[in-house]
């Protein structure tokens, strides 16, 4: 069972140390000497996996922009928990035009796609994903947010001489953002 255990704190992205920690605590907190074997086997099922298992990261090698899962967990928790920046959050998606002659645009443009989208949104306290020929935004809603996802919509329509235009832009608001975003739609086109 202790190898196990290891096993899966280590596809979890877990250290060793954490581990070991954690482990003890459990048999301090039943009030248990420390099994030495059971410490062997947690380490080496740890080990055995620690080594084969890709590392963790959050962030796309192309873009330099959230992983999706990384995305997708930071959407859980605004949905589920709040956020720590006051008032309601939204998702935007700028639809991309796709690479007309293979399946993905280039990696340079990839590369130059993330540094622009962090550009642009440097200081607004949002998230940004690329995922099939869009950017996921997940964003504090606010008035300047809002305009800065324009621009940084324009950016990425002019990058690769055009290569990526026409793009369009859709709001999906999160909760109590719903009005917020109808009404901003009304105001401006997209």
């Amino acid at each position: 069972m202790a190898r196990s255990l290891g096993a899966a704190r280590a596809r979890n992205g877990v250290s060793i140390n954490e581990t070991m920690n954690d482990f003890r605590a459990l048999f301090v907190a039943a009030q248990q000497a420390i099994d030495i074997d059971a410490l062997q086997s947690l380490a080496e099922g740890w080990a055995e996996v620690a080594e084969t298992v890709p590392p963790i990261s959050c962030t796309d090698v192309y873009t330099g922009l959230a992983t999706p899962a990384h995305f997708q967990r930071r959407i859980h928790e605004v949905s589920t928990f709040g956020s720590e920046s006051p008032g309601p959050h939204a998702l935007a998606t700028i639809l991309l035009t796709g690479p007309r002659d293979s399946r993905s645009h280039c990696w340079t443009l990839l590369a130059k796609l993330g540094e622009a989208v962090n550009g642009q949104l440097q200081g607004t306290g949002s998230m940004a994903m690329y995922q099939g020929s869009a950017v996921h935004i997940l964003f504090p809603l606010s008035g300047r947010n809002l305009s800065r996802l324009m621009e940084c919509k324009s950016v990425l329509e002019a990058l690769g001489d055009g290569a990526m235009s026409p793009a369009r832009m859709k709001f999906y608001p999160l909760s109590s953002a719903t009005a917020a975003i109808s009404a901003y739609e009304q105001g401006s086109s997209i």
